[in-house]
């Protein structure tokens, strides 16, 4: 009759008792994903490493994303997600646009260099899709014909999309605060402003205002140029444009 279990010395340290899986989905290999890219970046999102994460092997990911390419197409749009949709009922479109753009950055801005992933191809998931019919319900709820509604998004998308890469650039070069960059843009200036003078007459004449602003102010500056321009497209009389379809 074998003996009672023999117990462990003194001197080992008792095991930890093993960690519990998370069960495995595509919205849990997603969850791993964004907070691998919060908080390594980009550049160290794998399939292996999200694998790892979750405690098991990169082949059971392939059960849920064909590849990494899919993986990083429904991260983005996850992320997405958490823009709040412009709605068409707000009582002045113009603020409703340009707060929906600020919006969208904060929230590419949460997620460091996630938003490279949208540089270079146009964003179809479901949030994406809902967030562009609402954004045209809104131009078009103010009468903007639809190739100026539609080319209007695109370049606002682009401008948010630049303004939050660059950000994140920034921030992985130790510049994610306005004071951290101070010094490197006052060289941008003195730089500018000690060129030849017969030369490069207005760089040196506008060497501080070349660098000036906050990344905030530039973004609103931006934002506003791009809107108050759809603004101009707007129809004043509804009537029309309901004839017409919204066709320009």
């Amino acid at each position: 009759m074998p003996s009672a279990a023999i117990p462990a010395p003194p001197w080992r340290a008792p095991k930890k008792p093993p960690a519990a899986r998370q069960p495995l989905s595509a919205g849990a290999v997603l969850s791993t994903a964004l907070r691998l890219v919060d908080r390594d970046g980009l550049d160290a999102l794998s399939m292996r490493r999200v694998a790892q994460e979750l405690g098991t092997g990169a082949a059971s990911l392939y059960a849920y994303f064909a590849n990494k390419d899919e993986l990083l197409e429904q991260l983005l749009d996850r992320v997405i997600g958490d823009i709040p949709l412009p709605s068409d009922a707000a009582p002045d479109w113009i603020a409703e646009v340009k707060r929906s753009c600020y919006a969208s950055r904060d929230v590419f801005c949460a997620h460091r260099d996630l938003v490279k992933v949208a540089r270079g191809s146009i964003p179809i998931g479901p949030n994406s899709l809902r967030y562009t019919e609402a954004m045209l319900a809104v131009l078009r709820g103010a009468g903007i014909p639809d190739r100026i509604a539609a080319w209007g998004m695109d370049q606002l998308s682009m401008v948010i999309v630049a303004d939050a890469a660059e950000s994140a650039a920034h921030a992985e070069r130790g510049h994610g605060a306005e004071a951290d960059s101070a010094p490197y843009l006052n060289q941008i200036r003195d730089y500018l402003a000690a060129l030849p003078i017969d030369e490069f007459p207005n760089l040196v004449a506008m060497a501080p205002a070349m660098v000036e602003g906050s990344g905030d102010e530039r973004f609103s500056f931006a934002i506003d140029l791009m809107v108050d321009g759809l603004a101009r497209h707007a129809r004043t009389d509804l009537r029309d444009y309901a004839h017409d379809g919204g066709a320009e």
